[in-house]
């Protein structure tokens, strides 16, 4: 896994690369390792509103493929999306960091959970879920690192074959599920108290 975000790092350097690259380079593994990438701006607290959108949108198409298990596929328009190489190459350099950490942490368990035609179904469905999440232009701390933790340590998990990570990643989808919930319902109060003003 690190590797191949090593390799990525190299081919983006000088010009960045368009998505379709990024397929080419991942190959079968491209549901995964493109989903880790593309989530990977995104865990911060400060939404990066230019980026979310469009590679939310993405994501939400690799997740659904995944679930149905369809080979890696976008639309001609995202496929011929152009990633800058300062982007890439800072993608690439904290995952080859937050790998170096989690190294030790990560490896095959309950590998026959992985394999289950259930746990595909499943992740891709979340994934689409948290992706679309992701892509809203909200401007509220979280609303982007929240999505972006549950996309990261998934995908770890699916790519290393390790059970307990994709457990864990099930744990902060339902705490995701339950901060958003929290947002709706903030945005509901705000809209009534602003109602009743007028």
């Amino acid at each position: 896994l690190k590797q191949a975000v090593v390799t990525l790092q190299h081919k983006a350097t000088p010009d960045g690369l368009y998505v379709e690259d990024l397929i080419a380079t991942f190959g079968s593994r491209s549901h995964g390792l493109l989903v880790l990438f593309f989530s990977a701006p995104f865990l911060q607290p400060i939404p990066l509103l230019g980026l979310s959108t469009p590679l939310g949108l993405i994501m939400v198409v690799l997740g659904t493929l995944l679930a149905f298990d369809q080979k890696p596929w976008l639309p001609k328009k995202l496929m011929r999306k152009h990633l800058k190489a300062n982007l890439i190459i800072s993608c690439c350099s904290f995952l080859v960091k937050f790998l170096n950490k989690t190294e030790k942490l990560i490896k095959p368990r309950l590998s026959f959970f992985t394999t289950l035609k259930a746990t595909r179904l499943l992740n891709g469905l979340l994934i689409a879920i948290f992706a679309f999440l992701l892509a809203l232009p909200l401007p509220i701390p979280f609303s982007n690192s929240v999505p972006a933790y549950f996309l990261v340590f998934n995908a770890i998990g699916w790519l290393e074959k390790d059970g307990i990570i994709l457990l864990f990643s099930y744990a902060i989808a339902i705490a995701g599920f339950f901060f958003f919930a929290a947002i709706s319902a903030g945005s509901v109060e705000f809209l009534k108290y602003g109602l009743n003003l007028f």
